[in-house]
């Protein structure tokens, strides 16, 4: 997580990103066009109406998009030009799920390899620990189910090496912490403690914490955890919206934004640093710690290009080995290596009552607050488009676009309802391609008829709705926007090789580039501005070695 590879290496080669507030263009020329400051010629410029050769910019915004000659006969002696030299232009990116101060403390704390076996990520806290002061949290992950042997991941690993420093690491998911059992006794965690609800803590046989918890129980942890200064809140920050804009991201969505980050981001964005076009969600419920406090306060974090007009709520868990993710029906029987592993959620677990929630989605709504639901297992789905459907009949068809996030797994009769609802679907394709998470961990716990409907990407599409993507990060390794556009068109390991996950879930090329730019900046409310290149937008761009939609899939 965090490793910054050399651009061909690790994505579509972006060479530049050009800012002026979001991304346009239309053929022909805004009205009284004055000369513009810069224009861009010889390239392929993707615009909805097809391909062109250059374009004109002036005062940050897009002014004529077309052929060489046209844009040069508008240009003068002060005009700065570029030759693109046949490169590609096409909108800035949008990740519409990310969660940056997370991402950007993973890739400045105690790290390994996603999936590494149990003697690295001891090694790796080892090494960590070394460098600590006694009694200094050693914070860090993240940490793959499927690579334990069964019975293999227990606090006794962790104690061999920090037996002084409480140890707390996450999984690949977010939604499990594995401590050791310093961490445990700081947190008053004992054989004696108690499941709270909507959230488990792993046990041996005798009933003994055996420094895995799940879900509500890690928050038991993670307040004990001391607080990170303001700077250093701003480096993480810092850290993980450079990463992204590397990578030609120019807009995101921040799925959880808690007090313990706060003031980092109101002195990030209020500074000007923030370059991105940002939307954070304040995270409500069970597991929301203190942060609901903040939802009347929004609107005095809220500024510079960080809009704080959004409420996360997380209705399950995960479709891992702890089955968290709440599921219509049970989850496939454990093989006999992992049959100790029930916690008797046969179909995992909603977190929030659906009373509860119906009142405050309606609520929310009511107030022009946008609402994005975690929602793993089809059951979660259809509690939060029920939601959605709740507020929409107590407050009337004008509101807030919500949105459904991940929806690994969404039962066929509620895809329509993005689109009757209405309400925006979100997808995660950067977690897909076979890595542990997909191959083993998912596989396993719902079994190969329901891994047919994995994701599926192509019907949420053809129903009508409004279809956007998250990468998730820091839950899968990196933001990469180009793993997720050619794995949503090969459903493929990145370089289309090897056997398809539901093959029948493939999309085009321009669905793919259109679902992480026009629908992402339709979605953030931002389509009069980005999203698509042609006159009158703001020039949020990028430019790119090689043209997407005909350039060989594997090397997308």
């Amino acid at each position: 997580m965090g490793r910054r590879l050399g651009p061909i290496h690790y994505a579509s080669a972006i060479i530049a990103l050009l800012f002026g507030g979001s991304a346009s263009s239309v053929v022909g020329q805004s009205a009284n066009m004055q000369s513009p400051d810069h224009i861009y010629v010889n390239g392929t410029i993707l615009t909805p109406q097809g391909q062109r050769e250059a374009m004109a910019i002036k005062d940050g915004l897009i002014v004529a998009v077309g052929s060489n000659d046209d844009i040069k006969n508008v240009a003068d002696v002060g005009t700065q030009v570029t030759d693109l030299g046949g490169k590609t232009v096409m909108p800035g990116l949008y990740d519409m799920h990310v969660h940056i101060y997370f991402a950007g403390r993973s890739m400045l704390s105690c790290r390994f390899p996603q999936g590494a076996k149990a003697p690295q990520i001891v090694a790796a806290v080892k090494a960590c620990v070394a460098k600590a002061k006694p009694g200094e949290w050693i914070l860090g992950g993240s940490w793959v189910g499927a690579a334990f042997k069964p019975g293999e991941q227990h606090k006794r690993l962790l104690d061999k090496v920090a037996p002084n420093n409480p140890v707390a690491l996450d999984d690949e998911s977010l939604h499990s912490i594995w401590v050791n059992s310093r961490a445990l006794e700081i947190a008053g965690i004992t054989k004696d403690t108690k499941d709270p609800p909507g959230g488990v803590i792993d046990r041996d046989s005798k009933g003994e914490p055996i420094g895995i918890l799940r879900e509500i129980a890690s928050r038991d942890i993670e307040k004990f955890i001391p607080p990170v200064s303001v700077a250093d809140q701003e480096a993480a920050i810092k850290a993980a919206t450079d990463e992204m804009l590397s990578l030609g991201i120019v807009a995101f969505a921040d799925a959880s934004i808690r007090t313990e980050s706060i003031e980092g981001w109101k002195s990030f964005a209020s500074s000007g640093k923030l370059k991105q076009h940002a939307r954070g969600c304040i995270v409500w419920g069970p597991n929301s710690g203190d942060s609901e406090r903040l939802i009347p306060l929004r609107n005095r974090y809220a500024v510079g290009r960080f809009q704080l007009d959004c409420v996360k709520m997380f209705l399950d868990g995960v479709p891992l080995e702890g089955r968290t993710a709440a599921m219509l029906e049970p989850y496939a029987a454990r093989d006999k290596a992992h049959a100790a592993q029930t916690h008797g959620n046969d179909k995992g677990m909603l977190l929030i009552e659906t009373d509860k929630l119906n009142a405050a989605v309606a609520e929310f709504d009511r107030q022009g607050i946008n609402v994005k639901f975690h929602a793993a297992g089809d059951a979660a789905t259809r509690q939060a488009a029920d939601a959605i459907a709740f507020a929409r009949k107590a407050n009337g068809a004008i509101g807030p676009r919500h949105d459904i996030a991940h929806n690994t797994f969404i039962d066929p009769v509620d895809v329509k309802r993005g689109q009757t609802t209405p309400f925006t679907w979100e997808l995660s394709p950067y977690i897909w391609w076979p890595t542990p998470i997909t191959s083993v961990d998912i596989a396993e716990a719902v079994g190969p008829e329901r891994m047919k409907r994995l994701w599926p990407m192509k019907d949420v599409l053809e129903s009508g709705a409004n279809v956007v993507i998250g990468s998730d990060w820091p839950v899968v390794p990196s933001a990469n926007p180009w793993v997720a556009i050619e794995t949503l068109i090969s459903r493929q390991v990145p370089g289309a090789t090897g056997e398809p996950i539901n093959a029948g879930q493939r999309i085009s090329r321009q669905q793919a580039l259109d679902v992480l730019t026009r629908n992402g900046a339709a979605h953030m409310g931002r389509l009069d501005r980005g999203g698509t290149l042609e006159a009158g937008k703001v020039a949020d761009f990028i430019v790119i070695d090689r043209n997407p939609l005909t350039a060989p899939l594997g090397e997308i």
